[in-house]
Protein backbone atom coordinates (compact mmCIF):
# COMPACT_ATOMS: atom_id res chain seq x y z
CA UNK A 1 0.00 0.00 0.00
CA UNK A 2 1.96 3.20 -1.18
CA UNK A 3 1.85 6.15 1.23
CA UNK A 4 2.68 8.52 -1.88
CA UNK A 5 -0.88 9.58 -3.64
CA UNK A 6 0.20 12.05 -5.67
CA UNK A 7 3.54 13.90 -7.58
CA UNK A 8 3.44 16.98 -5.81
CA UNK A 9 6.45 18.03 -7.93
CA UNK A 10 4.37 17.56 -10.58
CA UNK A 11 1.27 19.67 -8.89
CA UNK A 12 3.40 21.96 -8.15
CA UNK A 13 4.71 22.42 -11.87
CA UNK A 14 1.27 22.66 -12.72
CA UNK A 15 0.14 25.30 -10.41
CA UNK A 16 3.29 27.59 -10.29
CA UNK A 17 4.85 26.99 -13.79
CA UNK A 18 1.75 26.14 -16.32
CA UNK A 19 -0.79 27.86 -14.29
CA UNK A 20 1.00 30.74 -12.72
CA UNK A 21 -1.08 30.85 -10.00
CA UNK A 22 1.23 33.45 -8.61
CA UNK A 23 0.00 36.02 -11.11
CA UNK A 24 -3.17 35.89 -9.55
CA UNK A 25 -1.53 38.31 -6.44
CA UNK A 26 -2.46 40.87 -9.25
CA UNK A 27 -6.28 41.03 -8.15
CA UNK A 28 -6.74 42.47 -4.54
CA UNK A 29 -8.77 40.14 -2.92
CA UNK A 30 -5.87 37.73 -3.06
CA UNK A 31 -3.21 40.63 -2.28
CA UNK A 32 -2.33 39.33 1.48
CA UNK A 33 -0.58 36.27 0.22
CA UNK A 34 2.08 34.66 -1.78
CA UNK A 35 4.09 31.87 -3.08
CA UNK A 36 4.92 30.86 1.11
CA UNK A 37 1.29 30.68 1.87
CA UNK A 38 0.31 28.98 -1.15
CA UNK A 39 3.13 26.58 -0.32
CA UNK A 40 2.34 26.25 3.08
CA UNK A 41 -1.89 25.63 1.99
CA UNK A 42 -0.82 22.76 -0.32
CA UNK A 43 1.24 21.50 2.42
CA UNK A 44 -0.92 21.56 5.03
CA UNK A 45 -3.87 19.77 2.30
CA UNK A 46 -1.22 16.72 1.25
CA UNK A 47 -0.13 16.11 4.98
CA UNK A 48 -3.70 15.65 6.52
CA UNK A 49 -4.52 13.55 3.00
CA UNK A 50 -1.77 11.68 3.80
CA UNK A 51 -1.71 11.31 7.17
CA UNK A 52 -5.24 11.96 8.27
CA UNK A 53 -7.80 10.55 5.31
CA UNK A 54 -5.26 7.78 3.84
CA UNK A 55 -4.67 5.53 6.79
CA UNK A 56 -8.21 5.34 7.35
CA UNK A 57 -9.32 4.83 3.33
CA UNK A 58 -10.03 1.19 3.92
CA UNK A 59 -11.32 1.04 6.87
CA UNK A 60 -14.18 3.14 6.00
CA UNK A 61 -15.18 0.97 3.42
CA UNK A 62 -15.12 -1.77 5.60
CA UNK A 63 -17.12 -0.44 8.40
CA UNK A 64 -19.87 1.65 5.83
CA UNK A 65 -22.38 3.88 6.53
CA UNK A 66 -25.57 2.19 8.24
CA UNK A 67 -29.11 2.34 8.88
CA UNK A 68 -30.91 1.19 11.98
CA UNK A 69 -34.26 2.28 10.62
CA UNK A 70 -34.23 5.48 12.47
CA UNK A 71 -30.89 6.90 11.91
CA UNK A 72 -28.07 6.63 9.78
CA UNK A 73 -24.64 6.34 11.19
CA UNK A 74 -20.99 6.65 9.50
CA UNK A 75 -17.67 5.26 10.55
CA UNK A 76 -15.92 6.88 12.93
CA UNK A 77 -12.76 7.99 11.37
CA UNK A 78 -15.38 10.23 9.30
CA UNK A 79 -16.14 12.26 12.46
CA UNK A 80 -12.50 12.53 13.05
CA UNK A 81 -11.67 13.48 9.67
CA UNK A 82 -15.05 16.26 9.94
CA UNK A 83 -12.95 17.62 13.27
CA UNK A 84 -9.66 18.65 11.55
CA UNK A 85 -11.10 19.71 8.42
CA UNK A 86 -13.28 21.93 11.23
CA UNK A 87 -10.25 22.61 12.73
CA UNK A 88 -8.15 23.62 9.58
CA UNK A 89 -10.58 25.53 8.09
CA UNK A 90 -11.11 23.58 5.09
CA UNK A 91 -15.39 23.82 4.43
CA UNK A 92 -15.18 26.87 2.58
CA UNK A 93 -11.48 28.45 2.29
CA UNK A 94 -11.82 30.18 -0.82
CA UNK A 95 -14.58 32.72 0.92
CA UNK A 96 -13.77 36.08 2.56
CA UNK A 97 -12.11 36.67 5.71
CA UNK A 98 -14.82 38.05 7.41
CA UNK A 99 -17.18 34.56 6.37
CA UNK A 100 -14.24 32.40 7.98
CA UNK A 101 -12.82 31.77 4.64
CA UNK A 102 -8.82 31.98 3.74
CA UNK A 103 -9.36 33.79 0.48
CA UNK A 104 -7.39 31.52 -1.71
CA UNK A 105 -7.51 31.17 -5.35
CA UNK A 106 -10.11 28.19 -7.04
CA UNK A 107 -6.86 26.79 -8.57
CA UNK A 108 -5.40 26.04 -5.42
CA UNK A 109 -8.86 24.78 -3.69
CA UNK A 110 -8.77 22.48 -6.67
CA UNK A 111 -5.66 21.57 -6.12
CA UNK A 112 -6.55 21.33 -2.09
CA UNK A 113 -9.42 19.26 -3.27
CA UNK A 114 -7.77 16.76 -5.56
CA UNK A 115 -5.31 16.11 -2.65
CA UNK A 116 -7.98 15.40 -0.35
CA UNK A 117 -9.96 13.09 -2.62
CA UNK A 118 -6.72 11.35 -2.96
CA UNK A 119 -6.81 10.75 0.46
CA UNK A 120 -10.57 9.59 0.99
CA UNK A 121 -13.35 10.65 -1.76
CA UNK A 122 -16.22 9.65 0.97
CA UNK A 123 -14.96 11.90 3.53
CA UNK A 124 -14.46 14.56 0.84
CA UNK A 125 -17.70 14.63 -0.09
CA UNK A 126 -18.82 15.01 3.20
CA UNK A 127 -16.75 17.84 3.90
CA UNK A 128 -16.92 19.79 0.59
CA UNK A 129 -20.88 19.53 0.30
CA UNK A 130 -21.01 21.96 3.27
CA UNK A 131 -19.27 24.92 1.48
CA UNK A 132 -21.25 24.07 -1.73
CA UNK A 133 -24.06 24.30 -0.14
CA UNK A 134 -23.24 27.62 1.44
CA UNK A 135 -21.78 29.25 -2.10
CA UNK A 136 -25.28 28.34 -3.52
CA UNK A 137 -27.07 29.97 -0.71
CA UNK A 138 -24.69 32.82 -0.64
CA UNK A 139 -25.18 33.41 -4.72
CA UNK A 140 -28.63 33.24 -5.08
CA UNK A 141 -30.49 33.84 -1.94
CA UNK A 142 -31.77 36.87 -0.02
CA UNK A 143 -30.01 38.48 2.71
CA UNK A 144 -32.17 37.25 5.72
CA UNK A 145 -31.58 33.53 4.33
CA UNK A 146 -27.82 33.70 3.50
CA UNK A 147 -27.20 34.87 7.88
CA UNK A 148 -29.49 32.29 8.81
CA UNK A 149 -28.00 29.47 7.04
CA UNK A 150 -24.33 30.29 5.18
CA UNK A 151 -22.11 30.92 8.55
CA UNK A 152 -22.84 27.47 10.04
CA UNK A 153 -22.02 25.96 6.45
CA UNK A 154 -18.80 27.93 5.99
CA UNK A 155 -17.49 26.49 9.48
CA UNK A 156 -18.61 22.98 9.12
CA UNK A 157 -21.29 22.90 11.88
CA UNK A 158 -23.90 22.24 9.55
CA UNK A 159 -23.78 19.34 6.19
CA UNK A 160 -24.69 20.21 3.41
CA UNK A 161 -26.35 18.28 -0.08
CA UNK A 162 -28.11 18.70 -3.21
CA UNK A 163 -31.67 17.38 -3.29
CA UNK A 164 -32.68 17.06 -7.24
CA UNK A 165 -33.09 13.30 -7.90
CA UNK A 166 -36.38 11.38 -7.20
CA UNK A 167 -37.25 7.63 -7.64
CA UNK A 168 -39.20 8.16 -10.89
CA UNK A 169 -36.92 11.37 -12.30
CA UNK A 170 -33.24 11.33 -12.49
CA UNK A 171 -31.76 13.05 -15.32
CA UNK A 172 -34.96 14.26 -16.57
CA UNK A 173 -35.54 16.74 -13.72
CA UNK A 174 -38.44 17.86 -15.91
CA UNK A 175 -40.63 15.21 -14.23
CA UNK A 176 -39.71 16.00 -10.02
CA UNK A 177 -43.00 15.43 -8.70
CA UNK A 178 -41.96 17.01 -4.89
CA UNK A 179 -44.35 20.05 -4.04
CA UNK A 180 -44.22 23.31 -2.31
CA UNK A 181 -47.22 24.88 -0.75
CA UNK A 182 -47.72 28.31 0.40
CA UNK A 183 -47.32 28.86 4.20
CA UNK A 184 -48.31 32.01 6.09
CA UNK A 185 -44.67 33.04 6.94
CA UNK A 186 -43.47 35.00 3.71
CA UNK A 187 -41.58 32.91 1.60
CA UNK A 188 -41.86 29.68 3.73
CA UNK A 189 -43.54 26.70 1.82
CA UNK A 190 -44.53 23.15 2.84
CA UNK A 191 -42.39 21.33 1.31
CA UNK A 192 -43.47 17.51 0.32
CA UNK A 193 -41.84 14.96 -1.53
CA UNK A 194 -39.31 12.02 -2.03
CA UNK A 195 -35.62 12.48 -2.84
CA UNK A 196 -33.26 9.34 -3.78
CA UNK A 197 -28.94 9.22 -4.30
CA UNK A 198 -28.74 11.84 -1.75
CA UNK A 199 -24.72 12.19 -1.33
CA UNK A 200 -24.47 13.11 2.16
CA UNK A 201 -28.38 12.83 2.97
CA UNK A 202 -28.13 12.21 6.68
CA UNK A 203 -25.63 11.51 9.08
CA UNK A 204 -24.63 12.12 12.52
CA UNK A 205 -21.39 14.16 12.03
CA UNK A 206 -22.84 17.66 12.05
CA UNK A 207 -25.81 18.64 14.50
CA UNK A 208 -27.81 19.95 11.39
CA UNK A 209 -28.04 18.94 7.66
CA UNK A 210 -29.21 21.63 5.35
CA UNK A 211 -30.73 20.20 2.00
CA UNK A 212 -31.41 22.22 -1.32
CA UNK A 213 -34.47 21.26 -2.94
CA UNK A 214 -35.52 21.56 -6.19
CA UNK A 215 -39.75 21.42 -6.16
CA UNK A 216 -42.80 22.63 -7.72
CA UNK A 217 -45.07 25.27 -6.02
CA UNK A 218 -48.75 24.22 -6.70
CA UNK A 219 -49.83 25.60 -9.71
CA UNK A 220 -46.40 26.10 -11.26
CA UNK A 221 -45.97 25.05 -14.90
CA UNK A 222 -45.27 21.81 -16.21
CA UNK A 223 -41.62 20.68 -17.18
CA UNK A 224 -38.03 22.37 -15.71
CA UNK A 225 -39.79 26.02 -16.11
CA UNK A 226 -41.81 25.43 -12.84
CA UNK A 227 -39.32 24.32 -10.70
CA UNK A 228 -38.44 26.22 -8.06
CA UNK A 229 -35.25 26.17 -5.25
CA UNK A 230 -35.60 25.59 -1.31
CA UNK A 231 -33.40 25.59 1.40
CA UNK A 232 -34.43 22.60 3.59
CA UNK A 233 -32.79 22.14 7.08
CA UNK A 234 -33.16 18.81 8.82
CA UNK A 235 -34.17 21.15 11.74
CA UNK A 236 -35.29 24.38 11.83
CA UNK A 237 -33.40 27.35 12.27
CA UNK A 238 -34.84 30.38 13.34
CA UNK A 239 -33.36 33.95 12.22
CA UNK A 240 -30.34 34.47 14.38
CA UNK A 241 -29.17 30.61 12.92
CA UNK A 242 -30.39 28.74 15.83
CA UNK A 243 -31.44 25.13 15.67
CA UNK A 244 -34.62 24.66 16.87
CA UNK A 245 -37.05 21.22 16.68
CA UNK A 246 -37.20 18.80 13.82
CA UNK A 247 -38.51 19.35 10.33
CA UNK A 248 -39.45 16.14 9.17
CA UNK A 249 -37.02 14.92 6.88
CA UNK A 250 -36.87 11.90 7.46
CA UNK A 251 -34.16 9.07 6.19
CA UNK A 252 -36.12 6.29 4.57
CA UNK A 253 -33.12 4.02 4.07
CA UNK A 254 -29.42 3.93 2.29
CA UNK A 255 -28.09 2.88 -0.89
CA UNK A 256 -26.11 -0.59 -0.71
CA UNK A 257 -23.41 0.28 -3.05
CA UNK A 258 -20.31 -1.44 -4.33
CA UNK A 259 -18.21 1.78 -4.12
CA UNK A 260 -18.17 4.39 -1.70
CA UNK A 261 -19.43 2.91 1.07
CA UNK A 262 -18.57 5.07 4.10
CA UNK A 263 -20.50 7.95 2.39
CA UNK A 264 -24.28 7.50 3.05
CA UNK A 265 -26.67 8.24 0.06
CA UNK A 266 -29.98 8.25 1.18
CA UNK A 267 -33.25 8.28 -0.03
CA UNK A 268 -35.27 11.47 2.15
CA UNK A 269 -38.61 11.91 2.65
CA UNK A 270 -39.90 15.32 3.31
CA UNK A 271 -43.20 16.28 5.41
CA UNK A 272 -44.15 12.40 5.15
CA UNK A 273 -44.66 12.55 8.93
CA UNK A 274 -45.37 16.18 9.04
CA UNK A 275 -45.18 20.06 8.53
CA UNK A 276 -41.41 20.16 6.53
CA UNK A 277 -40.84 23.86 6.18
CA UNK A 278 -38.90 25.09 2.88
CA UNK A 279 -37.43 28.83 2.40
CA UNK A 280 -37.59 30.04 -1.29
CA UNK A 281 -34.07 31.14 -2.84
CA UNK A 282 -34.32 33.59 -5.78
CA UNK A 283 -37.71 33.74 -7.74
CA UNK A 284 -40.08 31.12 -8.35
CA UNK A 285 -39.89 28.87 -10.97
CA UNK A 286 -36.09 29.43 -11.58
CA UNK A 287 -34.82 26.86 -9.35
CA UNK A 288 -32.96 24.97 -12.17
CA UNK A 289 -30.87 28.05 -13.10
CA UNK A 290 -29.54 28.44 -9.37
CA UNK A 291 -28.94 24.87 -8.99
CA UNK A 292 -26.84 24.98 -12.16
CA UNK A 293 -24.33 27.08 -10.38
CA UNK A 294 -24.19 24.40 -8.10
CA UNK A 295 -24.22 21.73 -10.54
CA UNK A 296 -21.57 22.67 -13.03
CA UNK A 297 -19.35 23.30 -9.84
CA UNK A 298 -20.07 19.60 -8.82
CA UNK A 299 -19.08 18.43 -12.47
CA UNK A 300 -15.80 19.79 -12.92
CA UNK A 301 -15.14 18.61 -9.00
CA UNK A 302 -16.38 15.29 -9.68
CA UNK A 303 -13.72 14.79 -12.27
CA UNK A 304 -11.58 15.94 -9.56
CA UNK A 305 -12.58 13.10 -7.60
CA UNK A 306 -11.74 10.71 -10.44
CA UNK A 307 -8.83 11.29 -11.09
CA UNK A 308 -7.52 11.63 -7.50
CA UNK A 309 -8.36 7.82 -7.69
CA UNK A 310 -6.57 7.22 -10.68
CA UNK A 311 -3.52 9.43 -9.29
CA UNK A 312 -3.63 7.05 -6.14
CA UNK A 313 -4.16 4.14 -7.91
CA UNK A 314 -1.20 4.99 -10.32
CA UNK A 315 1.46 5.69 -7.61
CA UNK A 316 0.51 1.77 -5.99
CA UNK A 317 0.93 0.08 -9.49
CA UNK A 318 3.86 2.35 -9.85
CA UNK A 319 5.17 1.33 -6.33
CA UNK A 320 4.18 -2.17 -6.95
CA UNK A 321 5.77 -2.54 -10.35
CA UNK A 322 9.46 -0.97 -9.26
CA UNK A 323 9.27 -3.67 -5.97
CA UNK A 324 7.74 -7.11 -7.44
CA UNK A 325 10.41 -9.43 -8.53
CA UNK A 326 9.20 -11.38 -11.55
CA UNK A 327 10.28 -13.25 -15.03
CA UNK A 328 13.64 -12.33 -17.04
CA UNK A 329 14.26 -9.91 -19.71
CA UNK A 330 12.95 -11.93 -23.16
CA UNK A 331 16.81 -11.84 -24.38
CA UNK A 332 18.29 -13.44 -21.13
CA UNK A 333 17.42 -17.54 -21.40
CA UNK A 334 19.29 -18.57 -17.55
CA UNK A 335 16.36 -19.73 -15.79
CA UNK A 336 19.25 -19.19 -12.93
CA UNK A 337 19.83 -15.54 -12.99
CA UNK A 338 17.87 -12.93 -10.72
CA UNK A 339 14.63 -12.08 -11.29
CA UNK A 340 13.88 -8.18 -12.17
CA UNK A 341 11.20 -6.12 -11.26
CA UNK A 342 8.35 -6.22 -13.90
CA UNK A 343 8.65 -2.10 -14.28
CA UNK A 344 11.69 -3.56 -16.85
CA UNK A 345 8.54 -5.03 -19.01
CA UNK A 346 7.86 -2.38 -21.83
CA UNK A 347 4.61 -3.97 -21.67
CA UNK A 348 4.43 -2.70 -17.88
CA UNK A 349 5.81 0.53 -18.83
CA UNK A 350 3.26 1.07 -21.66
CA UNK A 351 0.59 0.58 -19.14
CA UNK A 352 1.97 2.98 -16.34
CA UNK A 353 3.00 5.84 -19.11
CA UNK A 354 -0.64 5.41 -20.61
CA UNK A 355 -2.14 6.06 -17.03
CA UNK A 356 0.57 8.86 -16.02
CA UNK A 357 -0.13 11.07 -19.55
CA UNK A 358 -4.14 10.61 -18.80
CA UNK A 359 -3.68 11.86 -14.90
CA UNK A 360 -1.21 14.75 -16.24
CA UNK A 361 -3.60 15.65 -19.19
CA UNK A 362 -6.75 15.82 -17.09
CA UNK A 363 -5.28 17.03 -14.09
CA UNK A 364 -3.57 20.09 -15.95
CA UNK A 365 -6.90 20.66 -17.62
CA UNK A 366 -9.17 20.81 -14.39
CA UNK A 367 -6.36 23.27 -12.85
CA UNK A 368 -6.67 25.49 -16.28
CA UNK A 369 -11.07 25.37 -15.62
CA UNK A 370 -10.25 26.59 -11.96
CA UNK A 371 -7.69 29.54 -13.06
CA UNK A 372 -9.96 30.86 -15.81
CA UNK A 373 -13.02 30.79 -13.05
CA UNK A 374 -10.36 32.61 -10.77
CA UNK A 375 -9.82 35.13 -13.66
CA UNK A 376 -13.70 35.26 -14.41
CA UNK A 377 -14.26 36.14 -10.43
CA UNK A 378 -11.59 38.77 -9.92
CA UNK A 379 -11.23 40.23 -13.25
CA UNK A 380 -12.93 43.34 -14.60
CA UNK A 381 -12.87 43.39 -18.16
CA UNK A 382 -16.07 42.19 -18.88
CA UNK A 383 -15.32 41.17 -22.64
CA UNK A 384 -12.55 39.36 -21.21
CA UNK A 385 -14.45 37.63 -18.52
CA UNK A 386 -16.92 36.61 -20.87
CA UNK A 387 -14.61 34.93 -23.63
CA UNK A 388 -13.11 32.79 -20.30
CA UNK A 389 -16.36 31.94 -18.99
CA UNK A 390 -17.60 30.38 -22.28
CA UNK A 391 -14.36 28.47 -22.29
CA UNK A 392 -14.72 27.14 -18.60
CA UNK A 393 -18.42 26.19 -19.69
CA UNK A 394 -17.50 24.28 -22.77
CA UNK A 395 -14.83 22.29 -21.03
CA UNK A 396 -16.57 21.39 -17.86
CA UNK A 397 -18.40 18.04 -19.74
CA UNK A 398 -14.97 16.97 -20.70
CA UNK A 399 -13.38 17.62 -17.23
CA UNK A 400 -17.12 15.56 -15.94
CA UNK A 401 -17.02 12.88 -18.59
CA UNK A 402 -13.94 11.94 -19.78
CA UNK A 403 -12.51 12.25 -16.28
CA UNK A 404 -14.29 9.91 -14.95
CA UNK A 405 -14.52 7.70 -18.04
CA UNK A 406 -10.74 7.57 -18.67
CA UNK A 407 -10.14 7.66 -14.94
CA UNK A 408 -11.84 4.27 -14.58
CA UNK A 409 -10.16 2.73 -17.52
CA UNK A 410 -6.29 4.05 -15.85
CA UNK A 411 -7.31 2.46 -12.67
CA UNK A 412 -8.08 -0.76 -14.82
CA UNK A 413 -4.09 -0.05 -15.84
CA UNK A 414 -3.18 -0.10 -12.70
CA UNK A 415 -4.90 -3.12 -11.52
CA UNK A 416 -3.46 -4.83 -14.69
CA UNK A 417 -0.10 -4.11 -13.50
CA UNK A 418 -0.80 -5.82 -9.98
CA UNK A 419 -2.03 -8.80 -11.68
CA UNK A 420 -4.00 -10.86 -9.58
CA UNK A 421 -3.24 -9.24 -6.56
CA UNK A 422 -4.73 -6.35 -7.49
CA UNK A 423 -8.02 -7.79 -8.10
CA UNK A 424 -7.72 -8.85 -4.08
CA UNK A 425 -8.80 -6.79 -1.41
CA UNK A 426 -5.58 -6.70 0.49
CA UNK A 427 -4.39 -4.05 -1.91
CA UNK A 428 -6.46 -0.73 -2.47
CA UNK A 429 -6.44 -0.76 -6.08
CA UNK A 430 -9.79 -2.84 -5.47
CA UNK A 431 -11.35 -0.58 -3.89
CA UNK A 432 -10.49 1.96 -6.00
CA UNK A 433 -11.95 0.93 -8.72
CA UNK A 434 -15.29 0.39 -6.76
CA UNK A 435 -15.24 3.82 -5.31
CA UNK A 436 -14.04 5.57 -9.05
CA UNK A 437 -17.04 3.74 -11.26
CA UNK A 438 -19.58 6.21 -10.05
CA UNK A 439 -18.24 9.32 -11.28
CA UNK A 440 -19.45 8.63 -14.67
CA UNK A 441 -22.76 7.93 -13.02
CA UNK A 442 -23.73 10.90 -10.77
CA UNK A 443 -24.11 14.57 -11.61
CA UNK A 444 -25.66 13.62 -14.69
CA UNK A 445 -24.65 10.50 -16.60
CA UNK A 446 -21.61 10.85 -19.40
CA UNK A 447 -24.04 10.48 -22.09
CA UNK A 448 -26.37 13.40 -20.63
CA UNK A 449 -22.72 15.55 -20.25
CA UNK A 450 -21.96 14.49 -23.99
CA UNK A 451 -25.50 15.73 -25.43
CA UNK A 452 -24.63 19.04 -23.18
CA UNK A 453 -21.33 19.90 -24.87
CA UNK A 454 -22.25 19.13 -28.51
CA UNK A 455 -26.18 19.84 -28.10
CA UNK A 456 -25.76 23.15 -25.95
CA UNK A 457 -22.13 23.90 -25.46
CA UNK A 458 -20.58 23.66 -28.62
CA UNK A 459 -23.56 25.59 -31.17
CA UNK A 460 -24.08 28.26 -28.34
CA UNK A 461 -23.58 31.98 -30.16
CA UNK A 462 -23.20 30.39 -33.23
CA UNK A 463 -20.01 28.70 -32.01
CA UNK A 464 -18.44 31.50 -29.96
CA UNK A 465 -16.80 28.96 -27.22
CA UNK A 466 -15.46 26.67 -29.31
CA UNK A 467 -13.83 29.18 -31.53
CA UNK A 468 -12.71 31.06 -27.86
CA UNK A 469 -11.16 27.57 -27.32
CA UNK A 470 -9.71 27.11 -30.34
CA UNK A 471 -7.67 30.43 -30.85
CA UNK A 472 -5.94 29.95 -27.30
CA UNK A 473 -4.80 26.60 -28.59
CA UNK A 474 -3.33 27.64 -31.56
CA UNK A 475 -1.34 30.06 -29.58
CA UNK A 476 -0.13 27.19 -27.53
CA UNK A 477 0.55 24.97 -30.65
CA UNK A 478 2.73 27.73 -32.52
CA UNK A 479 4.67 28.64 -29.48
CA UNK A 480 5.76 25.23 -28.94
CA UNK A 481 5.91 24.59 -32.91
CA UNK A 482 8.63 27.35 -32.68
CA UNK A 483 10.80 24.85 -30.76
CA UNK A 484 12.66 22.24 -32.88
CA UNK A 485 12.23 19.26 -30.70
CA UNK A 486 8.68 20.03 -29.70
CA UNK A 487 7.82 20.64 -33.58
CA UNK A 488 6.91 16.96 -34.30
CA UNK A 489 4.54 16.80 -31.40
CA UNK A 490 2.93 20.38 -32.07
CA UNK A 491 2.17 19.29 -35.63
CA UNK A 492 0.80 16.21 -34.32
CA UNK A 493 -1.88 18.41 -31.95
CA UNK A 494 -2.03 20.34 -35.05
CA UNK A 495 -3.50 17.53 -37.11
CA UNK A 496 -5.90 16.66 -34.20
CA UNK A 497 -6.89 20.45 -33.93
CA UNK A 498 -8.04 20.17 -37.37
CA UNK A 499 -9.69 17.45 -38.03
CA UNK A 500 -11.79 18.05 -34.77
CA UNK A 501 -12.49 21.42 -36.37
CA UNK A 502 -13.43 19.78 -39.47
CA UNK A 503 -15.53 17.22 -37.93
CA UNK A 504 -17.42 20.19 -36.22
CA UNK A 505 -18.03 21.58 -39.06
CA UNK A 506 -19.67 18.67 -40.39
CA UNK A 507 -21.48 17.91 -37.48
CA UNK A 508 -23.06 21.20 -37.76
CA UNK A 509 -24.27 21.11 -41.22
CA UNK A 510 -26.29 17.66 -40.24
CA UNK A 511 -27.83 19.91 -37.39
CA UNK A 512 -28.56 23.38 -39.22
CA UNK A 513 -30.44 20.75 -41.64
CA UNK A 514 -32.60 19.62 -39.27
CA UNK A 515 -31.62 16.24 -38.43
CA UNK A 516 -31.58 16.94 -34.95
CA UNK A 517 -31.19 13.16 -34.07
CA UNK A 518 -28.93 12.33 -36.17
CA UNK A 519 -26.89 15.01 -34.83
CA UNK A 520 -26.94 14.07 -31.02
CA UNK A 521 -26.80 10.68 -31.88
CA UNK A 522 -22.95 11.45 -32.05
CA UNK A 523 -22.73 12.93 -28.64
CA UNK A 524 -20.37 10.57 -27.02
CA UNK A 525 -17.96 10.29 -29.42
CA UNK A 526 -17.86 13.83 -30.18
CA UNK A 527 -16.97 14.37 -26.35
CA UNK A 528 -14.29 11.50 -26.29
CA UNK A 529 -12.82 12.84 -29.26
CA UNK A 530 -13.13 16.44 -28.48
CA UNK A 531 -11.69 15.74 -24.86
CA UNK A 532 -8.66 13.74 -26.37
CA UNK A 533 -7.42 16.77 -28.31
CA UNK A 534 -7.91 18.83 -25.40
CA UNK A 535 -5.72 16.96 -23.43
CA UNK A 536 -3.27 16.92 -26.00
CA UNK A 537 -3.27 20.09 -25.69
CA UNK A 538 -2.82 20.19 -22.21
CA UNK A 539 0.17 18.31 -22.36
CA UNK A 540 1.88 20.43 -25.10
CA UNK A 541 1.48 22.65 -22.84
CA UNK A 542 3.35 21.63 -20.00
CA UNK A 543 6.24 20.36 -22.59
CA UNK A 544 6.50 23.82 -23.64
CA UNK A 545 7.43 24.51 -20.09
CA UNK A 546 10.18 22.02 -19.36
CA UNK A 547 11.37 22.47 -22.83
CA UNK A 548 11.93 26.14 -21.57
CA UNK A 549 13.23 25.07 -17.96
CA UNK A 550 15.91 22.76 -20.13
CA UNK A 551 17.08 25.71 -22.25
CA UNK A 552 17.35 27.75 -19.25
CA UNK A 553 20.07 25.51 -17.60
CA UNK A 554 17.51 23.22 -15.15
CA UNK A 555 19.13 20.63 -13.85
CA UNK A 556 15.88 18.88 -13.44
CA UNK A 557 16.67 17.01 -16.34
CA UNK A 558 14.64 14.15 -16.14
CA UNK A 559 11.56 15.50 -14.01
CA UNK A 560 11.37 17.59 -17.49
CA UNK A 561 12.27 15.39 -20.12
CA UNK A 562 9.44 13.28 -18.67
CA UNK A 563 6.77 16.32 -19.42
CA UNK A 564 8.09 16.96 -23.18
CA UNK A 565 8.06 12.52 -23.58
CA UNK A 566 4.82 12.17 -22.02
CA UNK A 567 3.34 14.74 -24.52
CA UNK A 568 4.74 12.71 -27.52
CA UNK A 569 3.64 9.55 -26.17
CA UNK A 570 0.33 11.14 -25.88
CA UNK A 571 0.18 13.07 -29.22
CA UNK A 572 1.59 9.50 -31.17
CA UNK A 573 -1.05 7.33 -29.43
CA UNK A 574 -4.46 8.80 -28.80
CA UNK A 575 -3.76 11.28 -31.21
CA UNK A 576 -4.58 8.85 -33.78
CA UNK A 577 -7.71 7.54 -31.69
CA UNK A 578 -9.16 10.85 -32.14
CA UNK A 579 -8.44 11.69 -35.57
CA UNK A 580 -10.07 8.41 -36.42
CA UNK A 581 -13.34 9.34 -34.39
CA UNK A 582 -13.64 12.71 -36.29
CA UNK A 583 -13.65 10.50 -39.58
CA UNK A 584 -16.08 8.29 -38.45
CA UNK A 585 -18.15 10.91 -37.10
CA UNK A 586 -17.96 12.54 -41.23
CA UNK A 587 -18.11 9.16 -42.76
CA UNK A 588 -22.17 9.36 -42.03
CA UNK A 589 -22.17 6.03 -40.05
CA UNK A 590 -25.64 6.12 -38.08
CA UNK A 591 -26.57 2.41 -37.51
CA UNK A 592 -26.84 3.06 -33.99
CA UNK A 593 -29.48 5.52 -34.34
CA UNK A 594 -31.62 3.56 -36.80
CA UNK A 595 -30.64 0.43 -35.34
CA UNK A 596 -34.98 -0.69 -34.17
CA UNK A 597 -35.38 -1.86 -30.58
CA UNK A 598 -37.02 -5.12 -32.13
CA UNK A 599 -33.52 -5.76 -33.35
CA UNK A 600 -31.81 -6.12 -30.06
Amino acid sequence: MSNTLTDMRHLRFLLYEVMKIEEKLKYPYFADHSRETFDMTLEAARQLAEEVFWPTYQQVDHEGAKFDGEKVTVPKPLHDIWKHCREGGWFAPDVPYEKGGSQIPMTLLAACVFLFNCGDTSASMLVFGAGGTGRLIESCAGEALIKRFVPKLYSGDWGGTMALTEPDAGTSLGDLKATATPLDEEGCYAIKGVKRFISSGDHDVAENIIHPVLARIVGAPAGIKGLSLFIVPKYRVDENGQVGEFNNVTAAGIEHKMGLKGQPTVTLNFGEKGECRGYLIGEPNKGLKYMFQLLNHARVFTGIQAIAGASVAYQCALQYAKERLQGRHVTNLDPTSPQVPIIEFSDVRRMLLEQKAFIEGMLSLILYCASLDDDVLQMDDEKEKDRLYQIVELLTPCCKAYGSDGSFRSITNAMQCFGGAGYCEEYPVAQIMRDNKVFSIYEGANGIQAMDLLGRKVPTGGGTSVRFLMKAMGKDIAAAGEMETLKPIADKVQEVQNEVIAAIMHLSQIGLSGEIEKYISNASPFLEMFSQMVLAWQLLRQATVAQQALDNGSQETDFYTAKIETARFYANTVGPHAIAIAKTLMSGESTALDFKPEWF
